[in-house]
């Protein structure tokens, strides 16, 4: 089966690796695809290196002013013309064989709506593989989640950048919200799993670009709208539980920034009983303990060495 994908890729001064990750679409053995470039009013020379790597299957459109990444999205959405999406930010990249893969996960379940795959991350050029709540005996083979809530109270199992979705679900769940300016995936997340399973393939085929010193930023985000997750509260134990996860990542956020009413505005949301002794224990560190472990942290990270309460 031939199915073909829009690949929408929002952009936003990212000169520095735009190129790779469009040559990683340009490169793909399975060619049946369009892309859509939304440029969301660059200041750098991101513009520039797309039009020098551009290819007749693609399609940019320059947002005069900057409306972020979920309303670039969006108009990406709008703009895509084949039966199923696929959402590859800027800076991420895509293994050769990715929309093969995917293309294979549509044929092996055709009941199914929502397609993704297993990632690595690239902190700074050290590879980590993410630990995620999925027994290590399936890495290597294909098969459908059914509970997404349930399996991703640990890491999150897929990034927006290795998701395709058959583009009739958006009449079920609707587009990003362009309001919420910080997690935004998570709401968007939670609607989608809600409705659909996750046809899903334990192996990399994606990369994830991150920053050490943005992984663990204090840099400030009280200009940011954060998504309001407790109006999806009582759907399901599972739900509550992943709410609860996102509450204590918030409220880490909050902490690391050093605001501390805004820290304890998410901690005071928490069941502890659900997130467990070492996470609560790092919530309530006095200040110069705890800078002491993100400093720690980020020189682990810098050695390719990932350790995590999330």
């Amino acid at each position: 089966m031939k199915n073909s994908f829009s690949v929408v890729i929002p952009v936003f001064n990212k000169e520095k690796y735009i190129k790779e990750t469009i040559l990683s679409v340009l490169n793909q053995t399975y060619d049946n695809y369009e892309i859509i470039i939304i440029n969301d009013a660059s200041t750098d020379n991101s513009l520039k290196i797309i039009e020098e790597v551009i290819s007749d299957k693609a399609v940019i459109i320059n947002n005069k002013n900057n409306l972020g990444l979920s309303a670039s999205r969006n108009i990406g959405f709008e703009a895509s013309s084949d039966e199923f999406v696929a959402f590859l930010d800027g800076d991420d990249v895509w293994d050769k064989n990715f929309l093969k893969e995917i293309n294979e996960l549509i044929i092996n379940f055709p009941k199914e709506s929502i397609f993704g795959t297993y990632y690595k991350e690239n902190y700074d050029g050290k590879i980590l593989y993410p630990k995620i709540n999925i027994n290590k005996k399936l890495l290597g083979t294909k098969f459908v989640v059914k509970n997404f809530f349930e399996a991703n109270l640990r890491r999150l199992i897929i990034t927006q950048s290795c998701l395709v979705f058959k583009k009739n679900i958006f009449d079920t769940v609707g587009l990003y919200n362009p309001k919420i300016t910080f997690a935004e995936d998570i709401d968007f997340y939670i609607r989608c799993f809600q409705n659909f399973n996750l046809a899903y393939s334990y192996q990399i085929y994606h990369m994830q670009r991150k920053m050490v010193h943005k992984s663990i930023s204090n840099s400030k985000t009280d200009n940011l709208n954060y998504p309001l997750l407790d109006k999806y509260l009582g759907v399901s134990d599972e739900l509550n539980r992943f709410i609860n996860f996102y509450n204590y990542c918030f409220c880490r956020r909050k902490k690391n920034e050093g605001s501390k009413k805004s820290m304890i505005y998410y901690r005071n949301k928490i069941r502890f009983r659900w997130i467990g002794f070492l996470k609560t224990i790092v919530l309530f560190l006095p200040e110069f303990l705890y800078t002491t472990l993100l400093k720690f942290k980020r020189y682990l990270l810098k050695k390719g060495i990932d350790i995590s309460t999330y």
